[in-house]
């Protein structure tokens, strides 16, 4: 292998040169079959069951079938015949919905809050 310094009108050409030597490696390697040249358009999901799911969420089953049923943020679930199934990735998903912001609110943020749960504004209006 020959080592020479490449000097700055040579780089094009050096360029052009290693992109066609990686055009021909990668059609030999979509020949042998160890790589494809179309990416994957749906990454692979992986389908677990009720103890698994609860492994990940790390509760107890019966809290994951209350969870399940939760009004207001319930775990998406699939159910055929009697048997709950769920997809990892949505488990993860539905667990990162949940973060709390790590900053502190407001005193605006506070006060907007405690108002909008008030029937009616004192009579010497509010006091923050």
């Amino acid at each position: 292998m020959e080592t020479s310094k490449i000097t700055f009108d040579q780089l094009p050409h050096v360029v052009s040169g290693l992109s066609e030597k990686l055009d021909r490696v990668l059609d030999l390697l979509e020949k042998a079959g160890i790589a494809s040249h179309s990416k994957q358009t749906k990454p692979s999901r992986r389908l677990v069951y009720a103890k698994e799911a609860c492994q990940i969420i790390g509760k107890s089953l019966s809290t994951l079938y209350r969870a399940v049923k939760a009004p207001n943020d319930p775990i998406p679930s699939y159910k055929r015949g009697k048997l709950l199934y769920f997809y990892e990735d949505e488990i993860y998903a539905w667990i990162e919905g949940g973060r709390k912001h790590s900053a502190a609110p407001s005193l605006a943020e506070t006060a907007a809050a405690i108002t909008a749960g008030m029937k009616r504004r004192p009579r010497g209006g509010y006091n923050f």
